[in-house]
């Protein structure tokens, strides 16, 4: 079984212990790092080379659109999931335009997130 090497970002820290919980019950998902704006999912994202970066939409300073930019700019990007309470076509479709590779709602975080990865199968190229 595939390991995802994953970090998250997001500047509710509430809200990472609870992800980081919830994707504890699933061995296939390997938090790796936390951010808690996009000027540190930058930073990670180039040191600790994940394979997924689940990210918040509206953070403080740096926020996942403008974050997610930069990741993609990196030498072999990682995969980029977008978390959001703001679900709705105009965000969905500024989440498409910066690069990222899909959006879930945080209300069903965790069906949403491994209903995600499950589909990623085989899409990581890097080690």
């Amino acid at each position: 079984m595939r390991k995802w090497r994953t970090v998250l970002v997001d500047d509710n820290r509430p809200f990472l212990v609870l992800a980081r919980h919830l994707l504890a019950d699933y061995p296939q998902i390997d938090v790796i790092g936390e951010a808690y704006d996009g000027h540190q999912a930058v930073m990670l994202a180039e040191t600790l080379r994940p394979d997924l970066l689940i990210m918040d939409l509206a953070m403080p300073g740096m926020g996942g659109l403008q974050a997610t930019r930069l990741i993609k700019a990196q030498d072999k990007p990682p995969i980029i999931l977008i978390a959001s309470h703001y679900d709705d076509p105009a965000h969905r479709e500024f989440v498409a335009q910066v690069g990222a590779d899909g959006f879930i709602n945080k209300q069903r975080y965790e069906t949403e997130v491994i209903a995600f990865i499950r589909n990623l199968s085989g899409v990581i190229t890097h080690e």
